[in-house]
């Protein structure tokens, strides 16, 4: 049996360049591409990409104005699980711990004032006789 790999010499640790394969393109010897393909190429390309970006600002023009993405509902697409709910009772006021307590029943008379030499505020009985 033969081997396909040519026995080299071992290189010496002493050497600057190591032995690598050579290694080529496929398309060395073809010839370049004409510049008038090369031009219609870059300006297809060109074409889709602006097509592209001026796609993208509509959409994101009319999903901002609120054109694209929602359905508004007319009153007769309305089923009724989608219907207004008649509001439920008034929930239970929390207590007022901080205020004083307010007696049960009132004499008619005014609080007296803070300060003694405040006049007191007239009762309902003198508002009337002004009047």
């Amino acid at each position: 049996m033969t081997s396909r790999y040519v026995s080299e010499p071992v290189a010496s640790a002493y050497t600057s360049e190591p032995r690598l394969p050579v290694v080529t393109s496929p398309y060395a010897n073809e010839p370049p591409m004409p510049a008038r393909a090369t031009g219609t190429l870059f300006v297809l390309a060109a074409g889709f990409g602006i097509g592209a970006l001026v796609i993208l600002a509509a959409f994101g023009f009319l999903i901002g104005v609120g054109e694209v993405g929602q359905h508004p509902a007319t009153p007769a697409a309305q089923s009724a699980a989608n219907a207004p709910v008649a509001p439920g009772p008034a929930p239970k006021p929390a207590p007022n711990t901080a205020a004083p307590a307010v007696p049960s029943t009132t004499t008619g008379q005014a609080p007296a004032p803070a300060n003694p030499q405040t006049p007191k505020a007239p009762t309902a009985q003198q508002q009337q006789n002004k009047h």
